[in-house]
Order: C-alpha cells, then structure tokens, then sequence
C-alpha cells in the first residue's frame, strides 16, 4: 500500500499537540519557558502558545475527519508524531530551562 499522504497531517497533529504540551504545563505552573517569541517567554505567551498548538490540532483534525480522510494508520501516525516530539522535548529539556532544574 502506499504512503497516503493525509497520513502526514495526522503526523503534524501529533507534533503540534507534543509541542502544545510543554509550553502550556510550564505556562500554567507559571514559569518563565523559551517560546516561538523569545527566549524568556511570560507564563501567559506560553499558555497561549500551548493552547494555539491544541487548538491548531484540533482545526486540522477535524477537517481531516470532515473530509473521510483516515484510516487504519492515521493514529500510528498521530501517536508518532506525539511521541517523537515528546522525545525530543525530554532529551533536550536543559536547553531550554532559563531557571536550573
């Protein structure tokens, strides 16, 4: 079968919700985190910034589910796209701390 390529979306959907998830857990715990918009980004640009990256997915989500276009890989491919960005994040989280850990 061949690489369909909706099946990439799905992968973004897993990115942005594994992006999401950093900047809003350091946000809402009110801690100065690195963001798209500086190194040294407010609690409140990181909440917002989290909430923008889930509220992207689930645009996308919906639309790709609006439109039938899933299938049996669409949440291997999701779930790939969470983990790798998880996996990023956690091997690389003292790079982006500005308070020591």
């Amino acid at each position: 079968m061949a690489l369909q390529l909706f099946l990439l979306w799905y992968f973004a959907v897993g990115f942005l919700l594994g992006n999401g998830v950093p900047h809003f857990a350091f946000g809402a715990a009110g801690k100065v985190f690195r963001s798209p918009f500086g190194q040294r980004s407010s609690p409140r640009t990181n909440v917002l910034w989290g909430l923008s990256n889930f509220i992207a997915a689930t645009v996308i989500a919906a639309a790709l589910i609006a439109l039938n276009l899933y299938s049996d890989y669409a949440l291997v491919a999701l779930l790939a796209g969470f983990w790798l960005m998880m996996l990023m994040f956690g091997t690389g989280i003292k790079r982006f701390l500005s308070d020591p850990v």
